[in-house]
Order: structure tokens, then sequence, then C-alpha cells
């Protein structure tokens, strides 16, 4: 089972944007990304089924790309590159805020929500509107 790469926080505080694992990487328990909050976003890492972990230095938002250090650069880029429907870029860049991302539907995973127990599918949408509906 793949693993969610955009988990909401319980608290609808932050928003947890992971790099997807590769086949290289199958085996590792590691995973890397960014947390998103109002106005800020850290690095972090999630040590295998342990609590995910900010490290380093906060950055104000909005802030340009080219302006973090390369392994936070790196997390976005890879992200943009793997799941490019996703609004992490827009959202540390200032073209989407942190609420609409909150509420933005993904075309290629639907986000997780955290809970105290591990992460648990969000629902989507548009089962509710087809909720009832056939389909041919």
């Amino acid at each position: 089972m793949s693993k969610p790469v955009k988990i909401i926080g319980p608290d609808n505080t932050y928003i947890d944007y992971f790099q997807g694992i590769c086949r290289l990487q199958e085996g590792l328990t590691d995973r890397f990304g960014i947390r998103v909050r109002e106005g800020l976003c850290p690095a972090v890492v999630k040590p295998g089924d342990r609590q995910v972990n900010a490290y380093g230095k906060e950055f104000p938002l909005p802030v340009q790309l080219e302006m973090l250090p390369i392994h936070v650069g790196m997390i976005v880029y890879d992200h943009v590159l793997n799941y490019p429907a996703y609004d992490l870029a827009d959202v540390v860049t200032g073209k989407a805020s942190f609420q609409q991302a909150l509420g933005s539907p993904n075309n290629e995973e639907e986000p997780m929500r955290a809970t105290a127990n591990g992460a648990e599918r969000y629902p989507n949408t548009s089962e509710q509107v087809y909720e009832g509906k056939s389909r041919r």
C-alpha cells in the first residue's frame, strides 16, 4: 500500500507534504517532507512509524523556491516533479493560501487526515456528489 504524500493535521493547523517512495527506496523507513502552516514552513522527517518531527529553520511564507536551502528545495522540487497535481509549490510561493490548500482536492491520491493513531482516508467530495447515482 502506498503511503500518503499529503496529510492534513487533525486540528487543521498544518499540512504535511511528504516525498513519495520510489522503487530504490523501498525498505527505507524515514520519510522527508515539508510542513505548511499559516505563514510558515519547516522541513519535517517521519522516522519509521514514529511521530513527525520538524527540523531546521522555519521559513516565512511566501518564499521564493530558489532562496530555500538545497535540502528543503529538493523536497519541494521532488514533490512538484512526482505529484504535479498537488498544491505544495503554490502554497509555499503564495499562489494559493493555506486555507485553499486545506480544502483542495488532489487528482493523484486523496489527502489523508492525521489522527492520534496514524492517518485515515480524507473524505473525497466527488464521492459525496455522486452518492446514490448509478455509474455506467
